[in-house]
């Protein structure tokens, strides 16, 4: 479907804790899962506090100095890029799109700004992607990304300007 208005990558602020707590929580069907259970829910919250916590923890111990941006659409956060440069060029290291945001292009659209980005800055754009994730990894196919490795679980994969 094609997007009607452009799609904006911006710093992540403090403000945005809110949209981006309620995005993690949109990518964890098994936490989806737990809160159907009325005797569970009072334990999501304090679970995805702590898991989001500790994917941070995680991000900023093997990527220091990443970018975290919010992706608009219309005006409105509909996702998350969490973008490294490093000696090797830049890396995708997270792009999370809420489900009513998917198929509409946003996750094309920041691929492909990211990978002007890239190109301008004369370097690859790499990503690791799940095998099972197959939506996922046809866009990244369609935009030019080749697979590199493969580790039966992960891909990891490689655009080139």
């Amino acid at each position: 479907m094609p997007l009607t208005a452009a799609v904006l990558l911006r710093s992540a602020a403090l403000s945005d804790q809110e949209f981006l707590d309620a995005l993690y929580l949109s990518t964890r069907d098994d936490l989806q899962a737990l809160a159907a259970d009325p005797a569970l829910r009072p334990m999501i919250a304090p679970m995805i506090a702590m898991q989001q916590k500790a994917q941070g923890l995680s991000y900023q111990a093997s990527y220091p100095g990443a970018e975290y941006l919010v992706i608009e659409h219309a005006g409105a956060p509909v996702g998350r890029a969490v973008v490294h440069a490093d000696a090797d060029g830049l890396r995708l290291v997270d792009l999370s799109v809420l489900p009513q945001a998917r198929g509409q292009g946003c996750a094309g659209s920041t691929l492909v700004q990211l990978q002007q980005r890239a190109a301008e800055g004369g370097c690859e754009l790499h990503l690791t992607v799940r095998l099972a994730n197959t939506g996922a990894r046809r866009l990244y196919e369609r935009l030019g990304f080749d697979v590199v490795s493969d580790d039966g679980l992960d891909a990891r994969m490689r655009w080139r300007p």
